[in-house]
């Protein structure tokens, strides 16, 4: 007789091999093949193969990479041997309507059209990856292609016959002779993009031609074009070297020769583009700093304007100022477009330049209202209803003022955590932000190309979370945001006050509170007064400027970076020490504050390993201790962990602190309140992303963290952080996940199970996806908008 642990065995591997045959023929069913006509062959994209006649040639899965660019078509992108974009686009058939129907989206933005062989040109192909070589500096390299078809698939292959590369010996720059650009040539070579031992290459030539145009224009040389800088390059010196020469054209205009100076300087700050305002009115001209002024609106206050204008009469004409002028007048946020157009002056024999600014102004006021797909770092999805009242120059100072109104009904299911949380959020802000520092001491911002902003705010917010207790929360703030470049910025608010107070407390949470002590300290009606600073960097703002003259379209690797140092209660709890001098906890309006200091840092890696695929990666680690005047941290300051931005193979909330198990207290009776907090916190992922067909994208990936009590608990057993132990109390899931990506909005579909559960340690071997019980209790499907990080 077979046992029971043989017959449980025997239909585990029967229910996989089912399983893998139902994957395999779905797979089979998209390579949508039966489709094609008799004379269709798809295209399966092309082959690069070297030869190297000479011996070895370094980075040729670089070069086959940069050359793969070059090579279109592009082929339908397969999974295995599957064409699922091909396979919707062909079930879709042709929609009756131009616009919208579900026809028309599986088609259009889960299907892509079928790629075929006949679309493909090999011989000139084959030229153009030639001259791409030559380009590159492989001058003997050349290339020849072959076609294969077998059946209904078709591929190309090419074949490179690859030569060493020649590299710059000699870089001459023009001599400063006699010569009216004699003070700007000696300099050229200091940031030269061109340096010897380098590879010949055509494109970084012809960036270092536009970068010295940059340069010479910024000199004043306005009619200086890159066009009159002409490469001699000579190949002939010997052992693949190539000396290069840099020449000016000998019969450049005599424009191109002057340094320009600018004269008259004119501000339209109501500019139409759909009417030139300019002609058809008779608008007041105001003269302001040495500026013209010309409004007839009086929608703005002159000098908020003008002040920001790099470019200043009499000076020299400047690039630089031009692009900064530009960025500051589109930084205000009031401008739809920015234009600036110069003209010589009317003056005979001078060297002047006249410049007219154009602004477009956005509408002043507008309501927008949006209904939201609500989705959250705490696991909860539903809808909600958001309104903003937006005034783009609330006081004629180009000053955002916003009131928004933001509603939600948030539910979490997880039969993880035996039944339904329930929660109904609202939210009242109203903000005022202003292009420059308002401060009541001198801030010196050295920065010229961002404008620093100084943010009034004040808010109320509303949760509850039903058969639980209401939280309300008001909030006043004061504080900057300034940028030191395009990656990096600040924010500080030096006042940021909250008063928090909860209400409606069930019966159910009254008895919990009641039995333990730390979570009553943390739900206390108390005020937060303090400071907060947070500090980023972003690599990833910075791409565009970095790969200006670079070939690749993207960068292989990008950094960000955030940290934020949160402090409150000090001020006020020393001044009270000096002036009262009696027993902790001190109060203000009859309500204790909030004494502590938290820090916590946001690091992350993304690592591109090509246009379709990334690794990214996120460490998070953060403290906060309590002191003084509190013996915890406010409920809404400490730290959580799980759910689907954070650890998805774990519901919300529910992992920690430390070895302890909420659900698996006898002493909380199944309580649906699983909402674990902690004064530590230690998080990483590693995400492996893929493009799949068009909009759809899909992702592996591992989750670990967990978080932890800086003091003991003796209501939560294993609670509290340990040196020698904590390691083994991070908590492990992996798991899967769709992305469908349109643009405007991500929607997320992932798909988690543990693999170390703290109080357990490893759960691997219990992993059994045909057990009905086992997946009830150990997956977690999360549903969310946009990536977790």
């Amino acid at each position: 007789m077979q046992s029971k642990t043989d017959l449980r065995g025997t239909l585990r591997i029967y229910s996989l091999r089912c399983a893998l045959l139902t994957t395999v023929w779905l797979l089979a069913s998209c390579t949508a093949t039966k489709y094609l006509k008799e004379d269709e062959v798809f295209y399966n994209g092309a082959e690069i193969n070297f030869e190297t006649p000479e011996g070895r040639v370094g980075r040729k899965k670089a070069l086959r990479s940069e050359l793969q660019t070059y090579i279109n078509p592009k082929p339908n992108g397969r999974l295995l041997k599957a064409r699922p974009g091909v396979w919707f686009y062909y079930i879709a058939g042709t929609p009756k309507k131009k616009k919208g129907g579900l026809r028309n989206f599986i088609r259009t933005k889960l299907g892509a059209p079928p790629v075929f062989m006949k679309e493909t040109t090999p011989d000139r192909t084959a030229k153009m990856l030639e001259s791409q070589l030559h380009n590159d500096g492989y001058f003997r390299s050349t290339v020849s292609q072959q076609t294969i078809i077998k059946g209904k698939n078709g591929k190309v292959i090419y074949t490179v016959q690859l030569y060493r590369p020649f590299r710059l010996r000699n870089i001459q720059y023009p001599q400063p002779k006699d010569s009216i650009y004699k003070a700007i040539l000696g300099s050229l070579k200091e940031k030269s993009l061109l340096d010897t031992g380098q590879r010949f290459n055509v494109e970084r030539m012809q960036a270092e031609q536009m970068r010295i145009e940059e340069v010479v224009e910024n000199y004043g040389f306005y009619y200086f074009d890159n066009r009159y800088l002409v490469f001699e390059a000579d190949s002939t010196v010997g052992k693949r070297k190539v000396d290069l020469t840099l020449k000016l054209e000998k019969d450049i205009p005599a424009r191109a020769r002057k340094i320009y100076h600018l004269d008259n300087i004119r501000v339209f700050p109501n500019y139409s583009l759909s009417t030139d305002s300019i002609q058809t009115s008779k608008p007041d001209t105001t003269e302001i700093n040495g500026y013209r002024y010309i409004d007839d609106k009086h929608a703005f206050r002159p000098e908020i304007i003008t002040d920001v204008i790099n470019l200043k009469k009499g000076r020299t004409y400047s690039r630089e100022e031009q692009e900064l002028t530009l960025t500051h007048l589109m930084g205000l946020g009031a401008f739809k477009f920015v234009n600036v157009k110069f003209l010589e002056s009317p003056r005979k024999d001078s060297a002047m330049l006249d410049a007219d600014i154009y602004l477009t102004p956005l509408k002043k006021k507008s309501i927008r209202m949006e209904v939201q797909a609500v989705s959250k770092s705490n696991n909860f999805v539903g809808p909600g209803i958001g309104f903003t009242f937006t005034n783009r120059n609330f006081l004629r100072g180009a000053e955002l003022f916003q009131l928004k109104l933001n509603t939600s009904y948030e539910v979490q299911i997880s039969r993880q955590t035996s039944g339904a949380l329930n929660a109904f959020e609202a939210g009242l802000e109203s903000s005022l932000t202003i292009p420059r520092f308002i401060s009541p001491i001198h801030i010196n911002y050295n920065s010229s190309r961002y404008l620093p902003k100084t943010q009034f705010k004040i808010g109320f917010n509303l949760q509850n979370r039903v058969s639980f207790f209401r939280i309300n929360s008001f909030n006043v703030g004061y504080g900057y945001n300034w940028k030191e470049n395009i990656a990096k910025s600040h924010e500080l608010f030096p006042i940021d006050i909250n008063f928090v107070r909860t209400d409606k407390k069930s019966a159910v949470f009254e008895a919990l509170l009641a039995s333990n002590s730390v979570l009553a300290s943390s739900f206390e009606d108390q005020f937060i007064i303090g400071t907060r600073y947070s500090y980023t960097l972003n690599t990833q703002l910075s791409e565009a400027m970095e790969l200006k003259y670079e070939k690749k379209k993207y960068r292989e690797h990008n950094f960000y970076f955030n940290g934020t140092i949160d402090v409150a209660g000090n001020l006020l709890n020393t001044v009270q020490r000096t002036i009262k001098k009696g027993e902790e906890p001190y109060e203000i309006f009859n309500s204790p504050y909030s004494q502590y200091v938290r820090g916590d840092i946001d690091f992350r890696y993304y690592w591109q390993l090509d246009t379709r695929n990334k690794i990214a990666t996120r460490i998070i680690a953060g403290v906060g201790y309590a002191y003084g005047n509190s013996t915890t941290m406010p409920y809404i300051k400490q730290f959580a962990i799980g759910g689907s931005n954070s650890i998805r193979a774990f519901p919300a909330r529910s992992i920690g602190p430390g070895a302890y198990d909420v659900r698996s207290d006898p002493a909380r009776n199944n309580s649906l309140f699983v909402d674990q907090r902690g004064d530590m916190k230690l998080e990483g992922n590693l995400e492996y992303r893929f493009d799949l067909v068009k909009v759809m994208k899909g992702a592996l990936f591992v989750d670990a963290g967990n978080i932890w009590l800086l003091h003991n608990d003796s209501t939560r057993i294993g609670g509290q952080f340990q040196r020698n132990t904590f390691m083994k109390q991070l908590a492990v899931g992996t798991g899967a996940g769709l992305r469908f990506d349109f643009s405007f909005f991500v929607l997320r579909l992932d798909v988690a199970f543990p693999l170390r559960r703290p109080a357990e340690g490893w759960v691997t071997r219990d992993i059994d996806f045909t057990s009905s019980d086992w997946r009830g209790k150990n997956l977690v499907f999360n549903i969310a908008i946009g990536y977790p990080f």
